[in-house]
């Protein structure tokens, strides 16, 4: 169904009260369920796979700033801990997810929270059980160039880095990329512990490329933004930043000057995340040429496509309104994963 079809879908009635695609069906005993995904998304069940029954609304209830017809498309729903998780999209609120329990053949949610917010760049997720026990999810990340480029090119899209899920303590979901990454890691470099004035940029001249892992860890002393500048041009034409912004508790990163040729969304995007007192600021920055993906301590993350000119390589630190203490940076190269 093409997407703007899928936007809309039939008109509901009492006859047929859901929208039907995107299934996603798990095993319970000996009792098939799958959720039909669409606005009014619905539960069916059934004991053999040619032989569905309408069971209901997925949702027990609405949760706040989501309408309950609001369309549940590439859904995932398993368990997580002792709760249940949803991921999905929708094409108004873009990749998101909601934690609750599953029982009496319905979800009852417990809280809601966006994955993207800027537009659906971030998309379709999926995720598997790994052997060792581990939620791993990935997206797919558009292709956000003219279409004779991607076909040019060959190729259009790729997927987000795969990431670890879990909850803590008080079943909020935490996550960051897998362990295995670190395996592509070499010519490791530091950065000694130094301090930013306010309003000022600190270039790192052994820090350079657009693959590029890094670790760092930040104080703002009364900055109001601070964070990295990646993909940096020579002449100042380009940048991407990507940081903390304490006045409006947000994750972010800044793509309005990632492509000199334009090419690319420029916008900013931002995700909700605050500090707590004296909490200082992890950050994982990695970078893929025309991907960034940020990790902020283990609870919020952004990933952007990014298009810079190839002699982009510059990194920068820096503080706006105050100042910031750099308390360690780590940079690694990244070695490709295939040789395509």
């Amino acid at each position: 169904m093409p997407i703007a079809d899928a936007e809309k879908g039939p008109e509901l009635t009492e006859e047929r009260p859901f929208n039907s695609w995107d299934p996603h069906g798990w095993l319970e005993g000996d009792t098939y369920y799958a959720i039909f995904g669409g606005k009014r998304p619905a539960i069916f069940k059934a004991k053999s796979l040619d032989d569905w029954t309408y069971v209901g609304d997925l949702f027990a209830h609405p949760m706040p700033g989501v309408d309950i017809n609001e369309d549940v498309s590439c859904p995932d729903f398993f368990r997580m801990g002792e709760k249940w998780m949803l991921i999905c999209i929708s094409h108004t609120l873009g990749c998101r997810y909601y934690i609750g329990e599953w029982r009496n053949e319905q979800f009852y949610p417990e809280y809601h929270a966006q994955m993207s917010w800027l537009d659906n760049g971030f998309f379709a997720p999926e995720s598997l059980l790994d052997e060792n026990g581990r939620r791993i999810m990935w997206a797919w990340l558009f292709a956000q160039i003219p279409r004779e480029m991607q076909d040019a090119r060959g190729w259009s899209g790729t997927f987000s880095l795969p990431r670890e899920l879990w909850l803590d303590d008080n079943n909020r979901l935490r996550m960051r990329p897998i362990e295995e990454l670190k395996r592509l890691r070499y010519n490791k470099r530091r950065q000694g512990n130094c301090r930013i004035a306010a309003n000022e940029e600190l270039l790192l001249p052994n820090v350079q490329g657009q693959l590029l892992d890094i670790e760092l860890v930040l104080e703002p002393l009364g900055a109001t933004r601070c964070g990295v500048k990646a993909c940096c041009a020579p002449n100042g034409e380009e940048e991407t930043a990507v940081g903390y912004d304490a006045a409006d508790q947000t994750l972010f990163v800044d793509t309005r000057r990632s492509s000199s040729a334009g090419l690319g969304v420029q916008g900013i995007e931002a995700g909700p995340f605050s500090l707590a007192q004296d909490e200082r600021l992890r950050l994982r920055v990695l970078l893929d040429k025309s991907v960034i993906e940020v990790f902020a301590e283990d609870r919020q993350a952004i990933a952007r496509r990014i298009y810079p000119t190839t002699n982009s390589i510059h990194i920068k630190l820096f503080s706006q309104d105050g100042a910031t203490r750099v308390h360690s940076l780590v940079a690694w190269d990244m070695m490709p994963t295939n040789a395509y």
